[in-house]
Parts: C-alpha cells; structure tokens; sequence
C-alpha cells in the first residue's frame, strides 16, 4: 500500500510540474496501450476473417473423416489403437489428430505411444470442429488437422505484433521528435545570440525542462540587450558631452585667444586698453564656469544616489532656498514676481547639498541668459503625489541657450532623479521655464 501512495505521489508531482520526465512517461504508456489494443485487435479480427476464408477447407477435413471411417472399419480399429493410428496419421499427412469419448482423451497425436484412456479431455475449443467416428470400440469423437492454416496464423500473429510494436514506437517518437525539433529551435537560437544578435526572443514552449531553460535564456538574452542598450546610451551620451563641451569651451577660448593678441598688439604700442582685459576676463570666467559644471556632472554621477533628510514641511524646506534665490537675482538686476507663492502644509524629503546645487545652478543660468528687462516668476505646483517649484523668466538672446550643451540642466535632472523627483524644462516663445517637482511623503512618514 505505501508503494502505491508513493506512485500516485510521483504521477501527481509529475502532472503538476508538467517534467519532461512526467511527459516522456506519458507518452510511453499511452504507446504501450495504444501498441497492446492494436495487437488484440488486428489478431482476433485477422483469427475471424481466416476462419470465414478457410472455411472451404473444411471439405477436405470431412473427406479425410470418411476415409478414417472406412479405415476403422475395414482395419477393425479401435479408438484406442495406437499403432493404427499413427500409420493411418502418416500415411494422410495429418499434423494433429485427437479422439475423446464423453469427455475423456483416448488418443492424441501430440503424444503418440502413449495411452490417455484416463486422462480427462478439456472442453471443446469453439473454434475446433470434431466429428463423430464409428470405431469397433464404440462411437467417438474425432478433432483433425492437417495443419494447412498453421502458417498463416503464424503470420497473422506476427504482423499483429509488429504492427502494435510499430504504433507503440510511432507515439513515442512523436513525442520525442517534438522535444527534438525545440531543442533544434533552442540550438539556432543560441547561436543567434552568440553571434550578438540579441533582438530576436527566445521561444519559450510549455512549463517543462525545456521550457524554463528556454526561459532562462530569454531572461539572460533581455538582460545582455538591456545591458548593450544602456552601454550604448552611455557612450553616445558621453560622446555628445564632449562634443559639446568642446564647442562651448572653443568659443570663449577662440574670443579669449582673440582678446589677449589685442592686448599683447596693445602691450608693443604702449596703449594697453582696460576694456579687452575685462573681456578677457570674462571669458575666462565662462570657461571656469563650464569647468565647474563638468565637474559637477562626474560628481553627481559618481554618486549613483543619495539618501533623503528627514520630512520637512515646503515652507520651511524651501522658503530659505528661494528667499536666498530672490535675495541674488535682485543684486544682479532681476525684477522677481513671487505673489503667487503659495504655501500649503505638505512634506517632502531632499538633499540640502543638492539643493543648494540645484538653486545655484538655475540662478547662473538666470545670470547668464535671462533678460533683466522682464520679470523672473516663481510659484508653486501642487499635485495628487508631487510639488513643483517653478521659476520662468525670458531670455536675453532667444535660442543662445539652446546652443550649449545643457550640461547645467542635466545636472539638476540628474541630482532630481536621485532625489526621487524629477525636473522639466521648457523653452518657447522666448520664455525660458524649470519646474521641480519633489514626491510627497506620506502621513505615516511626517509624524
């Protein structure tokens, strides 16, 4: 009994993971019955329609139980006669011969020389004929064959054989070729992505072994193709960093270069002016500025991600940082609109350093493309699940920032993003606008 839990366990575990142990099993009995149905079939059905075919053979069988009669009674033969038997069986060429009386087995050609008068005959096969013979001895029964038949029941058996063997090994092959064909699928597939062709999926059948390799694979294919993707971003990035930089840092070199030869020409005729030094020295300070920026960018980036202060309310996470902002474009000229800054009690997390950052960064900018003309704008945008600080103001020179490398705003989005918000720019009509926007922490957090 526990032998058979254990296999009902087994076929149970085998059906719910779908194995291909379990599938290969499955398969295997299914040929087995579908090759040992076939076997009984084709043979009994081959037995019935040889029996119909051979039926005219019956009339030689019956000429031959007349010439036995004639030669029992001419030959005075008994249904015990052993010796008469066996010549009259020799001389006819029959292959079996059996004599019953009520049931009892007087003779049998199987066992010739020996007498069976005791030995109790089995009941008549339907599919055997016996006739009654009239011996000396009295009547009996008589069942002969001259084994005419024989071979073709012999091929019969045979070919019913084969043909449930062929059937079982027809299933079997069909369930293994179609693992065959996916492993072959597997195989090119594989190549494909040995060749770095990493686009193309992986085809993923059924939940078997084959099945998770093949979605092993796909999970490992989608990773070297993300991977691929991102190194691929990265050095297009750096490579479009450089190259603006490189543009941004040529055009105060070339002006800087082109102020120092005034300066130096100036120098040999003994009439140095102040105003190309000062241009000089702007230009150097464009320069400063560009380098700083860079090396912020590697900083931050360096970084991969800071950890949030705690939990404080925007008025007094950020009513320092733009009174500070304020304080600064006032000194440098700028007009700044901030009635609409409205304070509401929500709470947000964030890096002082990188807001402090942040700030300074949006203020050069300001600085450096802002027209003073105009009035610099700040309010707030309050979301579902965020806070915005905006701040617009119009550019000095429409389309000058466009030019640059925007190495600044990628700055501010990247220490946005590590911060867990996010920041968006939007440069039209003139109108040069950055929004900040900050997650809200929830209840739970703030108390």
């Amino acid at each position: 009994m526990p032998s058979k839990e254990r296999w009902t366990r087994i076929m149970g575990n085998a059906n719910q993971s779908a194995s291909l142990t379990g599938k290969m099993l499955k398969d295997l009995l299914s040929g087995l019955a579908v090759g040992i149905y076939m076997i009984f079939l084709l043979y009994l059905g081959g037995m019935n329609m040889l029996q119909q075919y051979f039926s005219i053979y019956y009339t030689k069988e019956m000429e031959l139980v007349g010439e036995l009669k004639e030669y029992a009674r001419q030959s005075k033969l008994r249904a015990t006669d052993v010796g008469g038997l066996i010549s009259w069986i020799e001389e006819n060429g029959i292959r079996e011969l059996k004599i019953a009386r009520n049931g009892w087995l007087l003779f049998d050609a199987s066992y010739p020389g020996v007498m069976l008068s005791g030995r109790k005959e089995q009941p008549h096969s339907k599919w055997r004929i016996y006739y009654r013979v009239t011996f000396t001895d009295g009547d009996a029964d008589v069942y002969l064959s001259t084994g005419f038949d024989e071979k073709y029941y012999r091929v019969l058996l045979a070919v019913s054989v084969a043909s449930g063997f062929a059937a079982c090994l027809g299933i079997i092959i069909s369930g293994m070729k179609e693992n065959v064909v996916y492993i072959q699928c597997l195989e090119k597939e594989v190549d494909a992505i040995k060749r770095g062709s990493l686009r193309q999926a992986v085809t993923v059948k059924g939940k078997d072994e084959l099945g998770q390799l093949a979605y092993g694979l796909d999970q490992m294919r989608r990773q070297l193709y993300e991977k691929e993707e991102m190194e691929k971003e990265l050095r297009a990035a750096q490579e479009k960093l450089v190259l603006g930089m490189s543009h941004d840092l040529r055009t105060p070199l070339t002006g800087l270069l082109a102020y120092m030869e005034v300066i130096k020409k100036q120098e040999r005729e003994g009439g140095l002016s102040r105003e190309y030094i000062d241009k000089a020295y702007d230009k150097i300070l464009q320069i400063k500025h560009l380098s700083d920026q860079m090396f912020e960018y590697f900083f931050i980036d360096s970084r991969k991600g800071v950890e949030p202060e705690c939990p404080e309310e925007i008025s007094s996470a950020f009513g320092d940082y733009l009174s500070e902002l304020c304080a600064m474009l006032d000194c440098c000229g700028f007009s700044v609109n901030a009635a609409s800054l409205r304070w509401e009690p929500v709470f947000v997390r964030f890096d002082t350093d990188y807001l402090g950052r942040i700030i300074n960064n949006v203020f050069s900018n300001i600085e450096r493309y802002g027209d003073r003309e105009k009035q610099v704008k700040i309010w707030l945008i309050y979301e579902p699940y965020r806070v915005g600080i905006a701040i617009q103001n119009s550019m000095a020179v429409p389309g000058q920032y466009v030019e640059g490398t925007g190495i600044g705003v990628k700055n501010v989005s990247l220490m946005m993003e590590q911060m867990g918000g996010s920041a968006e720019v939007d440069l039209a009509e003139g109108n040069y606008r950055i929004v900040l926007y900050f997650p809200l922490q929830p209840e739970s957090e703030t108390l």
